[in-house]
């Protein structure tokens, strides 16, 4: 044999010991792509733009702890329009082969999106409220939010149990969310012997609500419940103020946002909100997470926030639990969830009804000298 053959030999022999005394080598990382779907521009971006960052956030953290199974998003624009949410979706699902998909985030277009995820068997998790999103037959959509039933009802006792307010008008956009909730909160009204003092709807799209606001004004309401979009909400607010009306202003979920602090102003100081998370909980656990958003982004987190970053780490959960990336397997773990055997998250404890719709507590907050301040629970 050779001196070069006897050395290939020895160099080869050296390797294949090196390798064994340096133990079975790291099992390979794993990717979960998980689709968002949302505006991150137009009217709505703010909403857009929490929903991405609560994913986002988590899935940073999951990827520094280093697993076995790490997190990849894809997000897509759909600037609110709900065709581009359907075409983005039937991409996610089909191209780029996603686990799963966040969104959308206005009512319309998430119930857009659910003939396509159940189609493509894919979970779809959406904080949109719209009572029809989860009533389409589909096993694979699940609401991360409370609905508009849980959300008005909530609002509508505390208003009149606790601030007194018995003259409730009610000024609505005309699609999905908006009729969801003042539908809600007129049922929930009714509950209480009660009916709207006003009871009117605008287009999506409008900015002049002088004409609904007039009628409000004439039917004696002493308090407001706007709802459709934080935008919309926050310039009824200050048209109702140039109008000369005093109104106590009440919101949904939809008017948590900081955005409708800063675009309303002094005219939305007072408003009585609910919403599933607030950065006023002094819970060290809510405050340690709202640093760490802060310290990402700048400014306080939202219950949409909450709820996407809880919903990344419920999927990455699920596939741990199944040991593969699967969308039956996200799924099922999903539907699974139970009192007491369930997610647990910075929300607290997760899991969905037959229908897939999430329940939690509301807090009520209100804003008083432009922050939030707990009123109760």
């Amino acid at each position: 044999m050779g001196r070069s053959v006897k050395f290939k030999l020895a160099l080869l022999l050296a390797v294949v010991l090196g390798l064994a005394l340096a133990g079975p080598a790291p099992a390979a990382q794993k990717v979960i792509k998980i689709g968002v779907v949302g505006p991150l521009t137009g009217q709505f971006a703010a909403v857009g733009q929490s929903q991405l960052n609560g994913a986002e956030m988590r899935a940073k953290e999951i990827n520094a702890a280093g697993g076995e199974y790490q997190i990849e998003l894809l997000s897509e624009d759909d600037a609110s329009n709900c065709d581009q949410s359907v075409n983005a979706t039937v991409k996610l699902v089909t191209k780029d082969q996603v686990a799963a998909v966040l969104g959308a985030c206005n009512s319309p277009c998430a119930l857009a999106m659910v003939p396509v995820t159940k189609r493509y068997k894919t979970a779809q998790f959406t904080f949109g409220v719209g009572t029809a999103i989860t009533k389409q037959g589909s096993e694979w959509v699940f609401r991360v939010a409370v609905g508009a039933p849980g959300q008005t009802k909530a609002l509508a006792d505390y208003a009149v149990s606790q601030l007194g307010q018995k003259k409730i008008a009610v000024l609505y956009s005309d699609d999905e969310y908006g009729a969801s909730m003042a539908e809600g909160f007129k049922a929930a009204l009714k509950a209480l012997g009660l009916e709207p003092a006003a009871y009117e709807s605008y287009p999506r799209s409008d900015k002049d609500f002088s004409g609904q606001l007039t009628k409000v004004k004439s039917s004696g309401a002493t308090a407001l419940y706007p709802t459709g979009s934080y935008a919309a909400s926050a310039l009824i607010a200050k048209q109702a103020k140039q109008l000369g009306l005093d109104l106590q202003l009440l919101g949904d979920t939809g008017n948590a946002t900081p955005k409708y602090v800063e675009l309303g102003g002094e005219a939305v100081e007072g408003s009585v909100v609910v919403e599933p998370f607030t950065p006023a909980d002094q819970d060290p656990k809510i405050q340690e997470f709202v640093k760490k958003y802060k310290d990402l982004y700048g400014r306080d987190p939202d219950g949409w926030v909450a709820e996407m970053y809880d919903t990344v780490g419920l999927i990455h959960q699920a596939v741990v639990k199944a040991g593969q990336v699967d969308r039956q397997a996200v799924r099922d773990y999903a539907a699974g969830l139970k009192p007491g055997a369930g997610y647990q998250g910075i929300l607290g404890e997760w899991y969905f009804d037959q229908e897939g719709n999430a329940t939690f507590a509301l807090y009520k907050v209100q804003i008083k000298g432009g922050q939030k301040v707990i009123l109760g629970r």
